[in-house]
């Protein structure tokens, strides 16, 4: 059985993120690296959760959310315009990223455990309009379980290897009736996770995204310096 838990540590937290990279080289999205992570620079903040899915002490999934705020979300870099429309209707944004399961190639009825902690995460922070972007051809998967909607193009996600994009939206208090059973079990017990004592990132040391480059090991060093920390 998996159990879910928000990562509490740095390295939970790049554990989940060294699945991510795992998976995403495994299937050509992106380039090997020397640390063998791979996140956003928008994720490496106190805004962020990370989800894991545990079976027997290993981390088979994982999924990452991070809250709007001035430095922007991931998506920005692709559907600014939307993301902007979104904003000045008064939606307060939570992007879902960094989703890798090693279960059932595939098998996207997996990740209901993780996204359940994602949507717990947006009632604890009061962000409750979730944005996405997902190839196409899962689209009607996030519609019909999690009741996303398009909101843009699909577009060419040059972060990953020119794969093809398109931006989804949620307004999770909007799907509290009977054909998302999901997203009421969610609100009616959103505290089964420990968002006080999440991994939270140096908020003094962010790195801006123009100054991201394709080294992890250079990122990790411009945050942390060489001493990487081992724990919060």
């Amino acid at each position: 059985m998996v159990q879910y838990k928000v990562a509490s540590t740095f390295q939970e937290v790049t554990e989940a993120w060294c699945l991510v990279y795992k998976q995403y080289l495994a299937t050509s999205l992106i380039m090997p690296n020397e640390l063998a992570v791979f996140t956003f620079p928008e994720y490496i903040s106190p805004n962020s959760a990370v989800f894991m899915g545990k079976m027997m002490g290993h981390t088979v999934s994982t999924v990452s959310a991070v809250l709007d705020s001035q430095r922007g979300l991931p998506l920005d870099h692709y559907y600014k315009k939307e993301l902007d429309t979104l904003r000045n209707d008064g939606k307060k944004l939570i992007e879902i990223g960094l989703l890798a399961d090693t279960r059932a190639a595939g098998n996207f009825n997996n990740i209901t455990g993780l996204m359940a902690g994602i949507a717990r995460f947006g009632v604890y922070s009061d962000h409750h309009d979730f944005v996405i972007g997902v190839h196409p051809r899962r689209m009607a998967f996030f519609s019909q379980v999690f009741g996303f909607t398009p909101v843009g193009d699909i577009k060419d996600y040059g972060k990953l290897k020119t794969a093809p994009v398109v931006l989804l939206h949620a307004n999770g208090q909007a799907l509290q009736d009977e054909k998302f059973q999901l997203n009421r079990e969610i609100y009616s017990d959103p505290n089964l996770f420990d968002f006080e004592n999440r991994y939270l990132f140096n908020p003094g040391k962010f790195v801006d995204p123009v100054e991201f480059s394709d080294s992890i090991s250079n990122f990790i060093e411009k945050i942390w310096g060489k001493n990487i920390p081992q724990a919060a």
